[in-house]
């Protein structure tokens, strides 16, 4: 049998691709119609794994047959062995999301803690991890949770929360300092290396040692009270009461002090649920479940595998933001017109600290079902920690009476996520049911855009687009535009120019974005990626156009759809008066019963459009309200301008100065400050 009899006729490009991979450790890429990654997998050979989905006696799962039939392309990066090949497959599974491999529902949105990694560092909210040097914790399943619990490191640990540089300039300490939520390093009143004791102190606390950082507290009291420095020991004393009342809430698991998690699956409806407990020195310090998609006719070992890779590369730091990768290992640079891999270098953040993966990789992690690629996940693990991880099944005594706690627990958590998404599903499918009836659309919407308008008499004027599919946002879909027309309030031409802007990637004759101006091509894509990310997502036809106005926003709508030949995308407008929607063609609104599902469907859209228009329009409006003179120099930039605020004080200290005094300024040179100085007076800029 060949490789490319069971190839359709059509497909001799993906023959000759997957005559020229070579046999070698790897990940390979499955791409679909218009690059659209479709799955991501590794293989000890690339050969021999990618050529065996197109052999006609390959006897495919239905997923799978799915999958082939869909394949245009496959793209393969090599590396150095299969450690190597499991780390990128994690990070690109990570980037991308492809619908046919095992996910982290959501994976992306997940809260983080974040240590900063700069000067007096403060304890942030996030659920952007970069490769930063900061110090990341979680993921968190709650984020209210994460909130409650960053407000008690705030009160246990007195780290500062203001964005301010501490560079000893201020003159007197904040309303924090008064209440005792910070110590004030600003004013001096703190010193660099005990701040650096107390960040110490927090990553303790969160890595859950308190019985270290309960020692350590004792000691520093124990001293403060020796050298008769009674204030100090009382507020050591005061915290060491707060971490032993968080300790006391802590259930002891075992009499064992290895640091272990404890992992359980529960799947159904084509569902799992995957249950963490988090044991540290003997003590369940956490516990956080997490969705994972795409295990339809997947085994339990499969299902477990892609969990331990994608859970722990997030644990560890190792996440794809921005177009950059982390990785503790050397990986090879993808090949030429390959699937591209940026990788840098290990963070710097607490040099003489242990690193991110070696305090959030466990030394066991117990499973009821043995993964599959056991050892390359064991040394992996291995790798990032740096020594030995086992990963065991828990089958008698003790371990499997608490892996049994974790699999009910798991079974729970995914009965209620089911029962709520059933209940969700319901509901949209009621609104879009009644939507598309009383809009006289063929069949409920599936993608709705929302469009809305924000100006203050058409001073920084702004769109938005909001994106539901099948009733739910889909904020990765949302988009901002700066509106470009300037000739006053005039809120029809500038719908008008956001709808050009949105509807022109549905054009047949558009096959890259950008527009025709020189400017514009200025601001083209930086990345090929980015730009083909943005095409595919603006390529997507919506099923409903809804605008945020009443028969003139509509009215000039209309106009663009009849100018661009799209007139088969239906759209209406939400007068907000009355709530009246209005159609082309009708000059009677369509009115909905006030306690229609529909209704409200579109007004919860409606009022995300204007909220996200409002909200990018007070940051241009805050960015314009805190611009200066400064500003409009040539030359003069963030660097030099905050220089010369910083050397002078304010614009008119500037003004009096002379230009040797502004050219004396780090970065000036005499004729800029010659420059500066005569336009402050009056004059041109020389």
């Amino acid at each position: 049998m060949t490789v490319t009899g069971a190839l359709r006729g059509s497909d001799l490009k993906l023959a000759e691709r997957l005559a020229q991979i070579p046999d070698a450790p790897g990940v390979y890429t499955m791409l679909g119609e218009n690059g659209r990654i479709l799955y991501i997998g590794k293989a000890v050979s690339l050969r021999n794994r990618v050529r065996s989905y197109f052999q006609d006696s390959a006897a495919h799962p239905e997923r799978t047959q799915r999958l082939v039939e869909r394949v245009v392309d496959v793209r393969t990066v090599v590396v150095h062995n299969e450690v190597e090949a499991l780390i990128l497959e994690s990070n690109l599974i990570k980037r991308h999301q492809p619908p046919f491999n095992v996910r982290l529902r959501d994976d992306k949105r997940y809260p983080y803690l974040k240590v900063t990694n700069e000067p007096f560092s403060r304890v942030l909210f996030t659920r952007v991890v970069k490769d930063d040097g900061a110090r990341y914790f979680g993921p968190y399943t709650n984020a209210h949770g994460l909130r409650e619990l960053i407000n008690l490191i705030r009160i246990v640990f007195p780290l500062r929360t203001c964005r301010e540089p501490i560079d000893g300039k201020r003159h007197r300490p904040c309303l924090q300092y008064h209440i005792k939520r910070c110590l004030a390093p600003c004013v001096g009143y703190q010193s660099e290396p005990e701040y650096d004791a107390l960040v110490d102190e927090v990553v303790l606390f969160l890595e859950g040692r308190q019985d270290r950082l309960l020692e350590r507290l004792q000691a520093e009291m124990a001293q403060a009270a020796n050298r008769m420095n009674y204030e100090a020991a009382a507020r050591l004393r005061d915290r060491i009461v707060q971490v032993r009342r968080v300790t006391e809430g802590q259930k002891m698991v075992w009499g064992t002090r290895v640091d272990m998690d404890l992992i359980a699956l529960a799947s159904a409806q084509g569902q799992a649920c995957a249950q963490v407990f988090l044991v540290r020195g003997g003590k369940l310090i956490a516990q956080e479940h997490f969705i994972v998609e795409g295990v339809s006719e997947r085994s339990e070992a499969e299902i477990l595998s892609e969990f331990l890779k994608q859970f722990y590369t997030a644990r560890a730091g190792m996440v794809v933001s921005g177009g950059s990768g982390f990785s503790p290992l050397a990986l090879r640079e993808s090949l030429a017109n390959e699937v591209p891999v940026a990788v840098t270098e290990r963070a710097r953040l607490f040099r003489a600290r242990r690193t991110p993966a070696q305090t959030t990789v466990p030394k066991e992690v117990l499973v009821e079902t043995v993964p599959t690629d056991l050892s390359v996940i064991e040394a992996w693990l291995g790798e990032l920690k740096g020594q030995r991880v086992r990963v065991l099944r828990a089958q008698r005594g003790v371990r499997a009476d608490y892996m049994r706690l974790v699999h009910e627990n798991a079974e729970q958590n995914l009965k209620a996520f089911l029962a709520h998404q059933e209940l969700q599903e319901t509901a949209s499918a009621r609104s879009l049911t009644e939507l598309a009836t009383a809009l006289d659309l063929p069949e409920p919407p599936h993608r709705i855009e929302c469009y809305d308008i924000s100006n203050i008499q058409g001073t920084n004027p702004v769109a938005s687009m909001v994106v539901f599919v099948e009733g739910r946002a889909k904020k990765s879909d949302y988009r901002r535009f700066r509106i470009r027309y300037d000739s006053g309030a005039n809120d029809f031409a500038m719908m008008q120019e956001t709808l050009r802007r949105r509807l022109r990637y549905l054009r047949a004759d558009t096959n890259a974005p950008g527009e025709t101006d020189s400017a514009s091509v200025a601001a083209k894509e930086r990345s090929v990626e980015r730009a083909v990310q943005r095409k595919e997502r603006f390529h997507r036809r919506p099923d409903l156009l809804l605008i945020d106005g009443g028969k003139g926003q509509l009215n000039a709508v209309a106009e663009v759809l009849e100018e661009m030949d799209l007139w088969g995308i239906p759209v209406a407008g939400l007068a907000k008066e009355h709530e009246w929607l209005y159609v082309p063609g009708q000059s009677e609104p369509i009115v909905l019963p006030p306690n229609s599902a529909a209704l409200h469907l579109v007004m919860r859209i409606r009022d995300e459009a204007h909220r996200f228009a409002v909200e990018y329009h007070r940051k241009r409006r805050g960015k314009a309200m805190t611009r200066s003179a400064l500003d409009a120099f040539a030359g003069v930039g963030p660097v030099r301008k905050r220089r010369l605020l910083n050397a002078f004080g304010s614009l008119s200290a500037l003004r009096k100065a002379s230009v040797d005094e502004i050219a004396a300024v780090k970065g000036m040179t005499p004729a800029l400050a010659a420059s500066i100085k005569n336009t402050l007076l009056g004059g041109p800029p020389s």
